[in-house]
């Protein structure tokens, strides 16, 4: 295994890889490596869950953090392709657990591993929106069950004991204000998460301000490094300056594509905002 995320410098670039064969995800990986991307998310579904051999050639590819995830269901029709995943979870975690057999430096999982909550039936943007507008909706993919708390727990320190880093993450599908940023963290913590990724959804400026105070609330609990964002049209101005707010990365992509997600600034505007603000005194990395 090459370098870890702990080992970056804070706040860092990731680019989430969406290429949906080899060829393609060596390219994305090395253009954005060119622009200033310093780690990289795989997403095993859309590589049609590559075998060891081909996670190898990834990651010989470069010397940055590679992490893989395995979302659920249709999460990724949000991405722009119309690919499912119908595995249990079970199953999720034996294709993470063997992409880091394989050589990849961590993965992410969600807070409802081994007991899967509820969430949108269609996965668009504006979809997302209306699913957030019901005010009886709970946050999505957060478990306390004890026994799936456990699994967690278990799967966390395997990782751990072949060497790899976790990510514990939580796509609520609605907004969250400052105490429900906190208090998802806060699991991710005390579940042997080393990074907590938190993502909720702004539908206007006024959602977009609360998140951002949610930041400042982040950065004075006893929380594991941590990265808030959220889907809807503020979060195009929200995610590239969230790590002047306490954001441990940004996820930026190499280009805009058609159909793609949108929300993500581009790693050249990413990069150049952290480089050409004066930011860094409002910083208080964990």
């Amino acid at each position: 295994m090459g370098k870890s995320l702990s080992e970056l410098n804070q706040p860092f670039i990731i680019t989430s890889i969406t290429a949906t064969n080899l060829d393609d995800a060596v390219v994305m990986i090395k253009q954005a490596e060119l622009e200033g991307a310093e780690a990289f998310e795989i997403h095993l579904p859309l590589l049609s869950f590559p075998d060891a051999e081909t996670l190898s050639k990834l990651t010989k590819v470069t010397s940055a953090p590679m992490y893989a995830t395995c979302r659920r269901g249709q999460f990724y029709n949000l991405l722009g392709y119309d690919v499912s995943v119908e595995l249990t979870d079970e199953q999720r975690s034996k294709a993470l657990i063997d992409a880091v057999d394989a050589g990849i430096n961590g993965i992410d999982f969600e807070l409802d591993m081994f007991d899967p909550t509820g969430v949108p039936t269609v996965f668009t943007t504006e979809a997302i929106k209306n699913y957030a507008s019901n005010p009886e909706i709970e946050p999505a993919q957060i478990t306390d069950d004890e026994i799936a708390v456990a699994k967690q727990e278990e799967l966390c320190a395997r990782v751990h004991e072949m060497g790899g880093e976790v990510i514990l993450s939580a796509h609520t599908y609605t907004h969250l204000d400052s105490a429900e940023a906190v208090a998802i963290a806060e699991r991710v913590t005390c579940r042997g998460g080393d990074f907590a990724k938190l993502v909720g959804v702004d539908r206007t400026m006024e959602d977009a301000l609360e998140t951002l105070e949610a930041h400042l609330r982040l950065n004075e609990a006893e929380i594991v490094p941590y990265a808030l964002m959220a889907i809807g049209e503020p979060s195009r101005i929200v995610r590239p300056i969230a790590p002047m707010f306490g954001s441990a990365w940004v996820f930026a992509q190499s280009q805009l594509t058609p159909g793609g997600f949108h929300s993500w600034p581009t790693v050249e505007n990413a990069r150049e905002i952290l480089r050409r603000v004066d930011w860094r005194t409002a910083y208080h990395p964990h």
